[in-house]
């Protein structure tokens, strides 16, 4: 009777954050990585205690990211990027609560964040771009693989825990075309085509292993952190005779290129008519097209080729979707 009465008790318990918490990762490890997933878990559970899901009040939701902020970690205060993010987390976490009908409220939903937070990183200039480009593709023909891994985080403009997860299932057509299927968000799912030199040294490299296999780091037995890309960028990056850059660095140089070497969003909004460029990508573009498309462009500049006229860039295309854009230019 009384192991009875225990369980009914148990059954009946509210439900404690820290379980909450452990439905939640169990929903999420389906749409991100595993290493985002351990941040995401161990942000959680830094802000909050092990209560009821209905036991914080919004004062008390605020009593907690105060204290967030004033904590000392391993390298001093908590920076002010940290402590928001965890507060950011928080708030979809109590979201997730509210949706699923297990918290009554979100107590977090007012709280503001505290500070300004660092954002961005330095990025190389275009000259270090290209001594370091010319050094990976020397290392990658020579059977480096962390070579390769910066070559397709230059080039795809991909995370590093999104190269780390990358499987040998997901390189196509002779490595043209490289799918990510998970990664940060939600909106991390794409097909990307990937720069043709690249593709053959990524195609090379996987040929006759096994779909399920981890493109890069498999003599490992679980994926490595995103430390591995860290390293050997550093170590290329000294041999290059250049700064010291992070992977995120070379993220940003992506995007930093397209932007800056061929169409803008601007132009695109303008030429259709739109307020916003946002109007545009939701109603005409493909999101994998506008993502090839800076690809193209990044390529274009790092190999010093001049970027495409719009002519040029019409031409390229086919007959059925010249159709399409002339029609909605017309319209």
């Amino acid at each position: 009777m009384k192991k009875s009465l225990q369980a009914e008790l148990q059954r009946h318990a509210p439900l404690t954050l820290y379980d909450a918490i452990a439905r939640y990762l169990d929903y999420k490890k389906t749409l991100v990585g595993k290493e985002w997933l351990a941040k995401l878990a161990d942000r959680l559970r830094t802000l909050l205690p092990d209560v009821s899901v209905n036991a914080l009040t919004p004062e008390r939701a605020e009593e907690l990211y105060l204290e967030e902020t004033k904590r000392v970690g391993k390298f001093g205060v908590v920076k002010a990027a940290t402590h928001q993010a965890c507060l950011r987390n928080v708030k979809e976490f109590y979201a997730w609560l509210v949706k699923k009908k297990l918290a009554i409220g979100n107590p977090f939903q007012d709280v503001r964040p505290i500070g300004k937070a660092n954002v961005g990183k330095e990025q190389p200039r275009e000259t270090d771009a290209r001594l370091l480009d010319s050094l990976l593709f020397a290392k990658a023909r020579e059977g480096n693989e962390g070579a390769l891994a910066l070559l397709i985080q230059i080039y795809l403009g991909l995370r590093p825990g999104e190269v780390l997860d990358l499987q040998v299932g997901a390189v196509e057509r002779d490595g043209l075309k490289v799918t990510v299927k998970k990664g940060k968000t939600k909106n991390a799912k794409r097909s990307l085509d990937l720069y043709p030199e690249v593709a053959k040294l990524l195609f090379a490299h996987c040929q006759g292993r096994k779909e399920e296999q981890r493109v890069f780091a498999a003599n490992l037995e679980k994926r490595p952190a995103t430390d591995w890309m860290y390293k050997r960028l550093h170590a290329f990056c000294k041999e290059a005779g250049i700064r010291k850059f992070c992977p995120h660095s070379l993220r940003g140089l992506h995007s930093t290129l397209a932007l800056q070497n061929g169409a803008t969003s601007y132009d695109v909004a303008a030429s259709l008519g739109h307020a916003s460029f946002s109007t545009t990508a939701r109603h005409y573009a493909d999101p994998a097209a506008i993502d090839n498309a800076r690809v193209r462009r990044v390529v274009g500049v790092i190999k010093g080729a001049a970027p495409k006229t719009l002519e040029a860039e019409l031409a390229s295309l086919s007959a059925e979707e010249r159709d399409r854009i002339l029609a909605i230019l017309r319209s």
